[in-house]
C-alpha cells in the first residue's frame, strides 16, 4: 500500500452499536450475557443490495493498486473461525479496506467492540462512506461503531494491541510493505488474536502459528487461498 501520514483520530465518535440477534448457526457467549445467535446470511442479505448499487472502484492516480473484494461466504468463514477462539473482546481491522464491505459486515455481526477500515485511496474511502450511509439509512442504529480512515495502515497512530481479528488481502503487496505490516502486527497484536491473509509473511515469525488454510471465494477467483494465523 502507498504511504499516507494523515493525522488520524482513533477514538472520535465511537458509541454503542446495535447487535443483530436472529436465528442462525453461529453463536457466542459474552461475559455477563447469555448466548447470542448470529445469522451471517442475514447480514449478507442486508449488505449485498447496497453494494450492488454502489459504484465500482478502479486503481488511479499515483496509487496504481490492484483491487478486488472479499465475497460474503468468505466473511462468514472468518466468523466461523472466530467462534472457536476464546477472545472476549477486541476490534476488527481491515487493512486496505476498499469500499468497506468487510468492515460493515463485521460490525453487524456484533462480535467486535468496533470495526475499523484503513484505506490509502480517497476514492475508495468515499465509496465506503457511501455504503455506510446506505446502511444507516436502512438501519439507523447500525454503524455507530464503524470507523473508516483514509491513511496508511503502517501509520504509527494505529496500534493493533486491541485487535481481535485482522483481515489483510496482501496478495499484491510489495516486499517492503509485506515485511513492515507483519512486523507491526507481530509486535502489537494481543495473544490469541487472529490474522486472515492471502499470503504468508515472507520471513518466518515465531509470534504467529498457522491454524488453517482455506480455499475461499474472492471477486477475482472462487478458490483464492487464505491463511489463518493466531498470535502467540
Amino acid at each position: 500500500m502507498g504511504q499516507n501520514t494523515n493525522n488520524v483520530d482513533m477514538e472520535g465518535g465511537l458509541t454503542k452499536t446495535r447487535r443483530i440477534r436472529a436465528k442462525g448457526t453461529m453463536r457466542r457467549r459474552l461475559a455477563g450475557h447469555g448466548a447470542v445467535r448470529i445469522n451471517a446470511d442475514a447480514i449478507s442479505a442486508i449488505l449485498a443490495p447496497m453494494y450492488s448499487d454502489l459504484p465500482k472502484t478502479i486503481a488511479a492516480g499515483e496509487h496504481n493498486l490492484t483491487y478486488g473484494e472479499v465475497e460474503w461466504p468468505t466473511l462468514k468463514l472468518m466468523l466461523d473461525y472466530l467462534q472457536k477462539e476464546a477472545i472476549s473482546s477486541g476490534r476488527f481491522y481491515d487493512l486496505g479496506s476498499g469500499r468497506g464491505r468487510a468492515v460493515l459486515y463485521m460490525s453487524l455481526s456484533g462480535l467486535f467492540d468496533s470495526s475499523v477500515g484503513i484505506e490509502v485511496l480517497p476514492e475508495r474511502v468515499a465509496l465506503a462512506k457511501q455504503a455506510l450511509l446506505k446502511l444507516r439509512s436502512a438501519i439507523p442504529s447500525a454503524g455507530a461503531k464503524i470507523k473508516l480512515y483514509e491513511a496508511s495502515f503502517l501509520n504509527p497512530v494505529f496500534k493493533y494491541k486491541d485487535a481481535k481479528l485482522v483481515f489483510l488481502s496482501n496478495m499484491c503487496f510489495d516486499k517492503q510493505t509485506q515485511d513492515a505490516i507483519f512486523q507491526k502486527l507481530s509486535a502489537e497484536m494481543p495473544k490469541g488474536s487472529l490474522v486472515f491473509c492471502s499470503r504468508l509473511p515472507d520471513a518466518s515469525l515465531p509470534t504467529f502459528e498457522t491454524v488453517g488454510v482455506e480455499r475461499v471465494p474472492m471477486t477475482w477467483t472462487p478458490t483464492s487461498e487464505i491463511h489463518i494465523l493466531r498470535h502467540l
